[in-house]
C-alpha cells in the first residue's frame, strides 16, 4: 500500500514538469537461453499502419543485461530508444510529436524502440501500443530501477540514439525531456549515413 501511494504521489507531483524514473544499483544475473516470441499489435482504426511489436524480456536478467539484450537485437541498425511510461503526459505528448517524422525515418531504415517498466499497467500499456508503431519492451520494476540507476536517468521521457555499430550517437537520458523533432531527425539522418 505504501509503495502504491508513493508511485501515485510521485506521478502526480512530476506530471507537470516531467516524469520521475526509479533508480537503483545494478546487480548481476544472466539468462543466456532466453527465447523471445514477439507479439504484433495492430491499430484497429488503421490496420494499414505499421504495427507495434512487443518483445518479452526475461525477468531473470538484471537491468544492465536486459538493456544489453535489447540493444543486441538491433546490431547493424540505427535505433532511437524512447524511455517512457503510460502515466507520463510529457512522454505521450512527445510520441505525438515524433509521429510527424517517424514514418519517413522508418522508411529510411531507422528503428523506433520503446522501453517502459511495470509502473505502466500491462493492460493500459498494451492498449496504448495500438497507436505507437515500433518495437516495445516492458521491464520489471527491478530491471527498470537498475537500468535507470546505471544510466543516471532522473526522469522520463528520455532518449538514446544508437549508431549501426551500437555506439551512442545521441543521448539525453541524464537530462530527460523531448529535445524536439528537428534535433531528433537530424541526429537520426546523420547516423543513417554512417
Amino acid at each position: 500500500m505504501r509503495r502504491k501511494l508513493f508511485f501515485l504521489f510521485s506521478s502526480l507531483l512530476l506530471t507537470a514538469t516531467g516524469c520521475a524514473s526509479k533508480a537503483g544499483n545494478p546487480t548481476t544475473a544472466s539468462s543466456s537461453n532466453y527465447q523471445d516470441s514477439p507479439t504484433t499489435i495492430v491499430n484497429p482504426s488503421n490496420p494499414d499502419a505499421v504495427p507495434a511489436t512487443v518483445f518479452p524480456v526475461s525477468s531473470e536478467l538484471n537491468g544492465h543485461d536486459a538493456f544489453a539484450y535489447i540493444k543486441k537485437k538491433y546490431a547493424g541498425k540505427v535505433v532511437l530508444i524512447d524511455f517512457w511510461a503510460t502515466w507520463c503526459p510529457p512522454c505521450r505528448a512527445a510520441m505525438k510529436e515524433v509521429d510527424l517524422i517517424k514514418s519517413d525515418l522508418q522508411k529510411k531504415g531507422a528503428i523506433f524502440v520503446y522501453i517502459t517498466g511495470e509502473t505502466s499497467p500491462e493492460a493500459e500499456w498494451k492498449n496504448a501500443l495500438q497507436v505507437i508503431s515500433g518495437d516495445h519492451y516492458r521491464l520489471t520494476d527491478k530491471q527498470w530501477s537498475e537500468l535507470g540507476g546505471e544510466l543516471n536517468m532522473p526522469g522520463i521521457p528520455a532518449y538514446m540514439l544508437l549508431n549501426k555499430d551500437g555506439s551512442v550517437a545521441y543521448s539525453n537520458v541524464t537530462q530527460g525531456g523531448y529535445p524536439g523533432n528537428s534535433l531528433i531527425q537530424n541526429q537520426i539522418e546523420t547516423a543513417l549515413t554512417k
